[in-house]
């Protein structure tokens, strides 16, 4: 464990992979749900009207956000301009990539993780393979 300090409220703590401590972590669960009870009733308010009518501040609800948690805009694909993608710049509605950059990087990510691994090789030639070890084998044998 390492020594962080919480990305909320910049106390220090123990961590264990997360970037926010377990106190932050349990509020800004209970702030999911206080605000996801007032998104049913008030569908499309936005972030100024929400951090209002429930007390979560306009940072907690952006976090959310970025963490998929939270959607922002209509069904169309329009983000308002609140978020943006971090590779592209275009407006997202959740997240912080866009559907596009997102694909991009997985098959990056794929693509270095084949490179690599080993090509793999047919059983005939695994065979041939051992065959030919064995041979070097018997060879400093004698």
């Amino acid at each position: 464990m390492e020594v962080r300090q919480c990305d909320f409220c910049r106390m220090p703590y123990q961590s264990v992979g997360k970037k926010i401590c377990s106190d932050c972590l349990q509020k800004l669960d209970e702030d999911f749900i206080v605000i996801r009870e007032y998104l049913y009733d008030h569908d499309g308010a936005g972030i100024e009207e929400v951090s209002e009518a429930t007390g979560v501040t306009r940072k907690t609800i952006l976090h959310l956000l970025k963490e998929e948690r939270l959607l922002v805009g209509d069904e169309n694909g329009n983000g308002c301009g609140i978020l943006t993608c971090e590779s592209c710049r275009k407006p997202i509605r959740t997240g912080r990539m866009c559907a596009n950059c997102k694909k991009e990087v997985l098959t990056a990510i794929q693509q270095s993780v084949s490179a690599v691994k080993p090509p793999k090789q047919s059983r005939r030639e695994i065979l041939e393979e051992e065959s030919i070890r064995g041979v070097a084998k018997l060879q400093l044998k004698k």
